[in-house]
């Protein structure tokens, strides 16, 4: 089993285009700022694959087996390099020298399918913390497909950092209204301690902290009849644990909002987000395949699905 890897220490940031890239910046400002002394490394990674590859593959005669060797193939990923990757990669190393991230930020570029890629090198490399924006528009379900999706349905260990579609609001720091939801779980104190490092180190930028612990009544028995009520205690005592864990960190005491809601968790956290005009949410994630979350469903992927214009973190 890989060792757990201290939180918010090592980055990895997929770039896709320059847009995508600016609504991720103030949440890496952010983490540059209030682990300065901790942070080991931020990488950007830039997978060509899917798009570059079907575009041109349909307009070669070509052996199935030769072509990622071909002359023509060569010639055309170079071109895409020059026209393409480079200009975006300088960009973003130009935007991010202008910004407030302490560390140069180390460039890679990967051949492939950039799911794999990603969690691969995420996994063998041990990042600890995994950067990725949403487009606007773009579905993440299971039946259209993203790299969101894809990438939600391996197993990795680092947390998952989802910024919403528009990004952080102008002037407002993403640790400005921080939701975290607590469900009894271990991933969910995993996911306190995790806001904490960053909620301990950023004390002024802090408006309100939401302890949000879901309730669905239709779990309190299984299916065998007996009472399934445990769990629901158990996570409202984690919201006592949670609350001493933020303080311990700093975090005051009077900021921290601490609530118990009933429904579907999913539909319920995303509508609490929004009400609250929360800035970032965290949520433990349990780690399960495509086939477990369709037959036993998935507050995390629900969560995700449901409420695409915030940030939200997944820690495993």
């Amino acid at each position: 089993m890989r060792k757990r890897i201290p939180a918010l220490t090592r980055l990895l940031l997929p770039v896709k285009d320059y847009e995508l890239f600016k609504n991720i910046l103030p949440l890496v400002e952010l983490v540059s700022s209030t682990m300065d002394d901790k942070l080991e490394k931020v990488d950007l990674l830039h997978v060509v694959g899917g798009s570059f590859m079907s575009t041109h593959l349909r307009n070669i005669d070509f052996r199935a087996d030769r072509v990622l060797s071909s002359e023509l193939m060569q010639r055309l990923r170079e071109k895409h390099y020059q026209e393409f990757v480079n200009p975006l990669l300088s960009q973003i190393q130009e935007l991010l020298q202008k910004s407030g991230v302490g560390l140069r930020a180390k460039v890679r570029i990967e051949d492939g399918d950039p799911v794999k890629k990603i969690t691969a090198i995420c996994e063998k490399e041990e990042y600890s913390t995994l950067v990725l924006s949403r487009r606007k528009g773009e579905e993440d379900s299971f039946f259209m497909g993203t790299v969101i999706t894809g990438i939600m349905n391996r197993h990795i260990s680092a947390s998952l950092y989802l910024v919403g579609e528009e990004g952080p609001a102008p002037g407002v720091s993403p640790a400005a209204r921080v939701m975290i939801g607590i469900d009894g779980s271990s991933t969910c104190l995993r996911a306190v301690h995790e806001a904490a490092a960053i909620l301990g180190r950023a004390v002024a930028q802090i408006e309100q902290v939401f302890l949000v612990n879901v309730i669905d009544p239709s779990g309190f028995y299984d299916k065998s009849g007996l009472d399934n009520q445990p769990r629901s205690i158990t996570g409202y005592k984690y919201m006592q644990e949670a609350e001493d864990i933020l303080v311990g960190e700093g975090v005051e005491k009077r900021k921290i909002v601490s609530t118990v809601l009933f429904g579907k968790p999913g539909k319920i956290l995303t509508e609490h987000a929004q009400t609250l005009g929360a800035t970032m949410c965290y949520v433990g994630r349990r780690d399960r395949s495509k086939i477990a979350e369709v037959l036993l469903g998935s507050v995390s992927s629900d969560f995700v699905n449901r409420c695409r214009e915030r940030t939200i973190v997944l820690v495993s």
